[in-house]
């Protein structure tokens, strides 16, 4: 049997009172559903972190009420690494949430990520609740940090793009590396190289990107010079010798050939007057 539906109350006559929603079990629906919230009881000291009140769910429409109790908050040991220098801390954590190694360190107001935890039986683990986590070792959450390699004819250099994790990166999309245009030509990520145009991840997800440059000229084995290349040497782009017009060279006597004795392996062949 449901209980009567409660009046709403509003603040003032003929203002609209505010509209609260939440997932809360129904016992019509035998499970989880979507309800609104009709009324907050007070809270009391004896269950201070609990919060009650009446709803009705959205589903069946049944009303009735309801009580909640807020998750405990349990204090971390937690030392945030700045690079050469180091920061210890304590925050808070809901007890519910779990501690992952590579995730973020839920209760902290600046995004951390944590790199180690040792628990509190002496040794290191991937992951823990917080009652059993002794110290948390974190860094900043500067983004997902994706290694790069561009290829310009025989040449590849690599850098490192700091982008947001939830960033998407497809084959085909164009990215600036260096102050260079390249266009994304295939993705390392989930252990295997992608080349499909349609194949695309999070920032988070990817191992590696292969780019190429798309600028103009394209790229070729030697740096593009917009200018004409200055000679080293002066006296390789200039010739003092004398030329002749009909061609390039240098001007040589032309000489009769030299004739041949038997001496030298070859009869001289005269020809007598008739």
């Amino acid at each position: 049997m449901s209980d009567p539906e409660p009046r709403e109350d509003s603040a003032e006559a003929g203002r609209t009172p505010p509209l609260h929603s939440a997932t809360l079990p129904c016992e019509n629906c035998r499970e989880e559903t979507a309800h609104r919230i009709l009324r907050f009881a007070p809270t009391t000291r004896a269950h201070p972190r609990s919060l009650s009140g009446t709803a009705r769910c959205r589903k069946c429409g049944w009303t009735h009420r309801f009580t909640v109790a807020s998750p405990s908050l349990i204090e971390l040991s937690v030392v945030v690494s700045r690079g050469p220098s180091s920061e210890h801390r304590r925050i808070e954590v809901p007890s519910l949430e779990r501690v992952e190694v590579g995730g973020s360190l839920p209760g902290s107001e600046e995004p951390l990520l944590v790199q180690k935890i040792d628990a509190r039986s002496g040794h290191s683990v991937s992951s823990a609740r917080p009652e059993e986590v002794a110290t948390v070792w974190a860094t900043r959450d500067v983004g997902a940090i994706v290694p790069v390699s561009v290829v310009e004819g025989a040449t590849t250099w690599t850098d490192r793009l700091v982008l947001p994790r939830e960033s998407r990166l497809t084959i085909g999309d164009p990215i600036l590396v260096r102050g260079h245009r390249v266009r994304i030509v295939a993705l390392r990520a989930r252990g295997r190289t992608w080349r499909l145009s349609a194949d695309g991840f999070s920032a988070d997800e990817v191992e590696r990107v292969y780019a190429r440059r798309t600028e103009t000229p394209p790229a070729g084995r030697r740096p593009w010079r917009m200018g004409r290349g200055i000679p080293r040497v002066r006296a390789s782009s200039t010739s003092t010798s004398p030329r002749s017009r009909s061609g390039p060279g240098t001007r040589r006597a032309r000489r009769s050939p030299r004739e041949r004795t038997a001496d030298g392996g070859a009869a001289i062949h005269r020809v007598s007057p008739r």
